[in-house]
């Protein structure tokens, strides 16, 4: 749920001015954060529940921590009131403070993954490490930068989630549930929406999670006849609650069904002797564990959506929800907090502004 910037050719993460200004906001203030009117959230949608999270900065105890694969854990949480729930509206999120050893804080939105029990609730939280060489070292080590071998796709670790990864039972984490967290639709969906195509990629399926438990267990939003979810993921490690999608699938296939897209890493350059033998890269690892009728290779991109979504632009009633890292909105339909971009993949099928919700 950040954004990024085009340097050098590669993505550079960015982090929202209103994600800045909350994470600095005084609980005695009253202020609301400053942003545009196009990077602020829609503030009219009616939400009918009450997070029982409210506008202040509130710490709560970590009750329990679930590993869920090799980098993502799901983190239960405690309630001040033991009798209520949570009660996050289906697609709001909450905010996350943590204070770095320099005294900054720094806030990141989340989607609670369960709030089944009364006084808890869970978050499912991926744990982002350093991932290249950053500039600033490249600069120290190099009399001349602009000839430096330099990796600008650099990604730093994750402030907010190797912080949650460090935490002890017991340990507590603020939260916060403000004008910001407000999703961009209300629930329960007009009946004018009849799909659903989800796009979403790593963590990035909870709030998708979230809305399809809803739909599908509780069978909410009849009118919403067709739900197809494309998940991009790196490697079939890296599916989240596949057990859970694929139940979903298996049991509510007229109505929804998953497309796991297993990225291009797979298909890596390798260095060999010439020969007429047609053997093309390996699959993924554990690439047959996953059913023919839920997989595709490569990442969730324009022909992906394509060839599976729930529908097509011309159906006024499909919507595309979003959700993943920031390049994922910079190829598809552009910037998070900005409206479709002319040019991304989705605006060159056809879709119109209005059919694509980004998480």
């Amino acid at each position: 749920m950040i954004d990024c910037e085009c340097k050098f050719g590669a993505y550079v993460p960015t982090v929202p001015q209103i994600y800045k200004d909350a994470a600095n906001k005084d609980n005695n203030s009253t202020a609301s954060s400053s942003s545009s009117p196009i990077e602020q959230m829609d503030h009219s949608i009616n939400h009918q529940q009450q997070c029982s999270i409210g506008p202040n900065w509130t710490a709560l105890k970590l009750l329990s921590v679930e590993k869920h694969n090799h980098d993502t854990s799901i983190f239960e949480f405690a309630l001040k009131d033991s009798n209520t729930y949570l009660n996050l509206p289906i697609t709001d999120h909450l905010l996350i403070r943590v204070q770095d050893a320099n005294g900054e804080y720094h806030a990141r939105p989340y989607t609670a993954l369960e709030e089944h029990t009364k006084g808890r609730f869970k978050l499912m939280i991926k744990r982002y490490a350093e991932w290249g060489i950053p500039e600033s070292k490249q600069k120290m080590e190099n009399k001349y930068f602009l000839y430096a071998k330099t990796d600008h796709s650099y990604k730093p670790p994750g402030k907010v989630s190797n912080h949650v990864h460090s935490l002890k039972i017991g340990q507590t984490l603020e939260f916060q549930h403000d004008d910001i967290c407000k999703g961009k639709i209300a629930y329960p969906f007009e009946e004018s929406v009849t799909s659903i195509t989800m796009i979403a990629v790593g963590v990035g399926v909870t709030p998708m999670i979230r809305i399809l438990r809803a739909l599908l267990e509780k069978n909410e939003c009849l009118h919403v006849k067709k739900i197809r979810l494309l998940y991009g993921v790196r490697t079939v490690a890296d599916i989240l609650q596949r057990v859970l999608l694929d139940k979903w699938h298996n049991s509510y296939s007229s109505r929804f069904q998953v497309c796991y897209c297993i990225g291009s890493r797979w298909n890596n350059v390798t260095f060999h002797a010439k020969t007429d033998a047609k053997i093309g890269p390996p699959l993924p690892k554990n690439w047959e564990s996953i059913p023919d009728d839920r997989k595709k290779l490569g990442w969730v991109d324009g022909q992906a959506v394509y060839q599976r979504a729930a529908s097509d632009p011309s159906d006024e009633g499909h919507r595309l929800f979003i959700c993943g890292l920031p390049q994922v909105y910079m190829n598809l339909c552009g910037k998070r907090t900005k409206e479709l971009e002319v040019g991304s993949e989705l605006h060159r099928l056809g879709y119109k502004d209005y059919q694509v919700v980004k998480f």
